[in-house]
């Protein structure tokens, strides 16, 4: 899927007040990507906020499995619009039924306070091969769709968790460079949106690293359980962002995924938690 692809998904349909339409991303699995729902329910809430409240937080549940080969309808709820904030519950559904559901934030932004985290170092993305190069002429046994180019470029500073056999390693930091390789219209919402797609794809890599597991191995289950972002500052989703991820907990088959995202110049532009579902047949 290229840029000018990611930018259909992200524009949805009007179905009514506060009702929008999404269509969907198959996938080789024959499911929907999280992260298209992550997206697409930012970018419903938006539609009814003022355009000078951003996006501050968001904080999802997957409730069921989508069928990616069906539009998924969204309505919005608005909570409340007070004085310099703004609330909306997204709730996603096929047929009635439904699929997906999130609380959007937005603020109009004040002064305060400010601190962040510490930007890591990092290998420079020009001096890193984009994800699909890697794996390009390589016989590792992967699935195709990894050797292709895609909306969102990845380039990861470490080791990636995909070729088999994998060995358990003791790093818990796993470092990916990310970015839309298209410039993107100067709408700063779009720009959350694709931040949040990108958020989806490799959070939860660092367990499987950690653990020596083979994430296209038969017998492993991956599903997304809930995901939370906190949008901290501007930021250009077309611009290179550094994905300083982490796991710093796994237990009852259910995983923990942190990540803080910077931009080039050392900006903490956002920070995402995930847990996910993780069992391994052996």
């Amino acid at each position: 899927m290229d840029v000018p692809h990611l930018l259909d998904l992200l524009d949805l349909a009007e179905r009514g007040a506060d009702r929008f339409l999404g269509s969907t991303q198959p996938l080789p699995e024959h499911r929907t990507f999280g992260g298209l729902l992550l997206a697409q329910s930012i970018a419903a809430a938006g539609r009814t906020v003022p355009a000078d409240r951003p996006v501050h937080s968001m904080h999802a549940l997957f409730v069921r499995a989508a069928d990616p080969t069906r539009p998924i309808e969204y309505a919005v709820d608005r909570i409340r619009d007070g004085g310099a904030t703004s609330s909306r519950r997204v709730v996603a559904g096929q047929d009635g039924v439904e699929v997906f559901t999130a609380l959007v934030s937005f603020q109009r932004g004040r002064d305060g306070l400010r601190h962040q985290a510490d930007f890591p170092p990092a290998t420079a993305p020009e001096e890193l091969l984009p994800l699909h190069e890697r794996f390009a002429d390589s016989d590792v046994p992967i699935p195709d769709w990894w050797r292709l180019p895609r909306a969102i470029e990845l380039r990861h500073v470490d080791r990636t968790p995909y070729p088999p056999p994998v060995e358990p390693g003791e790093a818990s930091r796993h470092l990916v460079w990310m970015r839309a390789p298209e410039k993107l219209p100067d709408e700063p919402l779009l720009h959350a949106c694709a931040l949040a797609y990108a958020s989806d794809m490799t959070l939860l890599e660092p367990v499987f690293l950690l653990h020596g597991v083979d994430r296209h191995a038969t017998g492993v289950q991956l599903a997304s359980l809930d995901h939370a972002m906190w949008f901290h500052e501007d930021l250009r989703a077309d611009e290179w962002l550094l994905y300083d991820q982490d796991c710093p907990v796994a237990a009852g088959g259910r995983v923990l995924g942190r990540g803080n995202v910077f931009d080039r110049s050392g900006r903490h532009v956002a920070t995402v938690a995930q847990e996910g579902l993780l069992r391994i047949q052996r």
